[in-house]
């Protein structure tokens, strides 16, 4: 953190539209799969993006009741509790969800949502929640913690650069992903082949 601190004087709610919140409880009456809204849900930010079904929608009920709850675009959801503590997805599409207790809501105004995205999983942010986790059988952090955390106070201009840096990469890996992919299909037909 220390490190952080030299850089920046900044932190995570000199840059939030409205406090960072906690998500909402749910019981198995409230899912509805004809439901307009969905439940982000821990499982739902697990690989670092939305990944929604419909076993995961809500009754009509229950989002009109937990309309401060809704998600929307350029939001960002962070898990924050148990093994999956620190997991955070953006919001990139306009979608109705409401999410979950076990996750927060991260509203940033002023301020790149895909490079706060990016931000928030370097290790420098991941060390900060797992060394300000508390409890003894599942640890949590709360919003009061992570609107503390330093945040890098740089240009959106400085920001979007980055972002397009980032981008490349990922691009070029993907890239690399396919060419594996089908240098790993010719070794398996060269195996089967050998078999036949």
């Amino acid at each position: 953190m220390d490190e952080l601190r030299r850089i920046t004087k900044s932190k995570v709610k000199h840059f939030i539209v409205e406090p960072i919140v906690l998500g909402a409880s749910i019981s198995p009456t409230d899912f509805d799969e004809s439901g307009e809204y969905y439940y982000v849900s821990m499982a739902t930010v697990k690989n670092y993006c939305l990944e929604l079904d419909d076993s995961q929608r809500v009754s009509g009920n229950y989002s009109k009741e937990n309309t401060n709850k809704a998600i929307q675009k350029n939001d960002i959801i962070m898990t924050r509790s148990g093994v999956a503590i620190g997991k955070f997805a953006l919001v990139e599409d306009d979608i109705y969800g409401i999410f979950a207790d076990f996750t927060m809501r991260i509203r940033l105004h002023d301020y790149n949502p895909l490079f706060a995205y990016y931000y928030f999983r370097t290790d420098y942010f991941q060390h900060l929640i797992h060394s300000h986790k508390k409890g003894l059988q599942n640890k949590n952090i709360f919003p009061s913690q992570i609107q503390e955390f330093p945040m890098i106070d740089i240009s959106l201009k400085a920001q979007q650069n980055i972002v397009g840096e980032i981008k490349t990469k990922l691009d070029a890996q993907e890239e690399m992903k396919k060419k594996i992919e089908i240098q790993r299909n010719k070794i398996d037909e060269i195996i089967e082949n050998s078999v036949k």
